[in-house]
C-alpha cells in the first residue's frame, strides 16, 4: 500500500502536472445526433411558447425562424424541460451540458441524416441558445444517395455557410455516404450541383 507522501508527490503530483502541461481532456467529444431527434426538440419549444409545429412548417419557414432566432438576444428554450416529451428533452439535456463543458474539450457536433438546410441551422440554435459559449463545429452528414440528391437545392447556401464559418465541416458530411456509395460516386454527387 502506497504511503501518503508517495501518493500525494507522486502520483497525485503527476496527475497535476499533466492537468496544467494538457487541460483537463486529452481528446475532443464529438457529438452525433439524428436532425430529425433535432426537429424534435425545437418543435417542443415552438409547440411550448405557443409558436405553432416547427416539424409541420416547410423549409422556408423553419429558415426564416431559424434565422431570426439567431438574431434574436431573448432567450428561447425554458429552464424548465417538464414540457418536452422524453425524446425532445433529452436533445435539450444534452445541448444543456454541452455548454457546460470546456470548449476545448469540444469537437464537432455531426447531424445524421442531414437533408434540408435546416438541419445545419437547428444545430447551430440549440447550441447558441443552450449557452455553449464557442460555437462547435457542424458537420452535416449526407449517408445515402438520396440525402445527397435532396440536398441538391440547398448545397449552394450551405457551402457559402461552411466557408464563412470556420465553426462548420464539410469534410466528414460525405464520410458516411463515401463508405455506402464509394468516394468517387459520393464527391461527384455532392459537386454535381446541376
Amino acid at each position: 500500500m502506497l504511503a501518503r507522501s508517495q501518493l500525494a508527490d507522486g502520483t497525485l503530483l503527476d496527475l497535476i502536472r499533466r492537468v496544467r502541461s494538457f487541460g483537463i481532456s486529452l481528446t475532443r467529444l464529438d457529438i452525433r445526433q439524428e436532425s430529425d431527434r433535432h426537429t424534435e426538440a425545437i418543435d417542443a419549444v415552438t409547440t411550448f411558447l405557443g409558436l405553432g409545429s416547427y416539424a409541420e412548417w416547410d423549409e422556408e419557414k423553419k429558415l426564416a425562424f431559424l434565422e431570426a432566432e439567431l438574431a434574436s438576444k431573448r432567450p428561447l428554450i425554458p429552464a424548465d424541460l417538464s414540457f418536452a416529451p422524453p425524446p425532445a428533452k433529452e436533445v435539450l439535456e444534452t445541448f444543456a451540458v454541452l455548454a457546460k463543458i470546456p470548449h476545448e474539450a469540444l469537437g464537432a457536433h455531426c447531424i445524421s441524416m442531414s437533408r434540408a438546410a435546416s438541419d445545419v441551422l437547428a444545430v447551430r440554435l440549440l447550441l447558441e441558445k443552450s449557452g455553449v459559449k464557442a460555437p462547435m463545429r457542424i458537420a452535416p452528414l449526407f449517408e445515402t444517395r438520396e440525402d445527397l440528391q435532396v440536398s441538391r437545392p440547398f448545397r449552394p447556401l450551405l457551402c457559402a455557410w461552411l466557408a464563412l464559418a470556420s465553426t462548420s465541416s464539410l469534410r466528414s458530411s460525405l464520410t458516411d455516404c463515401a463508405q455506402l456509395l464509394g468516394t468517387a460516386l459520393s464527391l461527384w454527387l455532392f459537386s454535381n450541383a446541376g
